[in-house]
């Protein structure tokens, strides 16, 4: 079978967790052996191994800093990939297309399309309406405006929709009108080695020059991921005289990282809680092994993968209890769970994971467990399925 995999981000080139997902996905695929060739957006000197990069005229695979200009001409950069890939399926043979993204192949049509919707549009204005420090109102003009669209225009295209998580597919049909049927539920997988397991947490934190136990939590800093909540975790670590006690570290970049800081600062916390910025992959493993507990803050997640590969790394968990993962974990057992948006808990729950060694020592045993269920060999297993089914009609 030959699929051409279509998406915005692939590494080296790494916006969020899509990149990721995309990367890990069409390895597993080609042990299985399929025929995977991909296309995104990167310098098309970086391309080969099956990899197609396009020089991108916009701000798509920016991270931060994204001036007016640049974000305009997104749209532009979404032609030419629609254009691109076209001229690719008029050319070649290919069975199944996979696009990765919605809103950047929503215009692509071919007859065995699959499209996996991460997350959606209106799950991602509900998040940015929660709390003050999420109005983040470029990312709101998006996704009400070409977001709708692309997403709406994906699913008129495509024979079958992936979704990540219940909560997607749910969204997808009560509020986007899709008939169930068509929309499979195959979650995020986890790739079951992190190079840093053979050295000790305490080696790994004095490899990062810390002397404390490490609170970590790493995400793109969107509405969504709820980082003002762990901020107010932080706020009462500090009133309980527990933050000077630990090291607390926050991964990724995103256009809320300046909301974010700011917060930090009126709360009185900026010296003591560090902002990391994006973290290679490397330093990111070594995070999650070294850190003590890992936090998720978010009120709506396509996973998380952060959740599972902080689990391989044999790290405790604590966690909102929302769709995805989450609620498949047993609560105390695979990880610790608290309501979304109640940090008051979440700081308890931090507090409980690090002073109870019983406890923790079980998170870790059970955690590594949990995350081995989603490996990508069984994910692609899965997703081959659906190919399958689209290609035999």
């Amino acid at each position: 079978m030959r699929v051409l995999m279509v998406g915005r981000e692939y590494p080296p080139y790494t916006v969020g967790g899509v990149a990721t997902h995309t990367y890990h996905l069409t390895q597993a695929l080609r042990r299985l052996g399929v025929d995977v060739e991909v296309i995104s957006f990167g310098n098309p000197d970086r391309s080969g191994d099956g990899v197609v990069f396009i020089e991108p005229r916009s701000a798509i695979i920016k991270k931060s800093n994204i001036g007016f200009g640049e974000a305009l001409a997104i749209m532009y950069d979404i032609a030419r990939l629609t254009r691109i890939v076209s001229n690719l399926l008029r050319r070649s043979d290919y069975d199944v297309v996979h696009v990765q993204e919605p809103y950047v192949g929503g215009l692509i049509r071919f007859r065995s399309k699959v499209t996996t919707i991460h997350d959606t549009s209106y799950g991602e204005v509900k998040s940015i309406f929660t709390h003050e420090v999420n109005r983040d109102w470029k990312r709101l003009g998006f996704y009400l405006g070409l977001g709708y669209f692309m997403e709406y225009s994906s699913i008129a295209t495509s024979r079958v929709i992936i979704a990540p998580s219940p909560q997607v597919k749910d969204e997808l049909v009560s509020k986007y009108g899709l008939d169930s049927h068509r929309v499979r539920v195959i979650m995020n997988g986890v790739n079951p080695n992190n190079k840093y397991l053979s050295v000790s947490k305490d080696d790994a934190k004095r490899m990062l020059g810390i002397d404390k136990p490490l609170v970590f939590t790493s995400s793109q800093h969107v509405a969504r991921k709820r980082l003002d909540v762990f901020l107010y975790a932080m706020k009462m670590l500090d009133e309980w005289g527990f933050l000077d006690k630990v090291e607390v570290r926050i991964g990724g970049n995103g256009p809320l990282r300046p909301m974010l800081e700011d917060l930090a600062r009126r709360l009185g916390i900026l010296g003591k809680v560090r902002f990391m910025g994006w973290l290679s992959r490397d330093q990111l493993e070594l995070h999650y092994r070294a850190a003590d507990v890992f936090v998720i803050s978010s009120d709506y997640e396509a996973g998380p993968i952060t959740m599972l590969e902080a689990m391989i790394a044999e790290t405790p968990v604590v966690s909102t209890r929302i769709r995805g993962f989450p609620e498949l974990a047993r609560d105390g057992i695979d990880a610790v769970l608290v309501s979304p948006g109640d940090y008051v808990a979440m700081a308890k729950a931090i507090i409980e994971v690090l002073t109870n060694g019983d406890l923790a020592r079980k998170l870790v045993r059970n955690g590594k467990g949990f995350a081995m269920r989603f490996t990508w060999d069984k994910i692609a297993e899965r997703t081959l399925g659906v190919y399958r089914e689209v290609v035999g009609g």
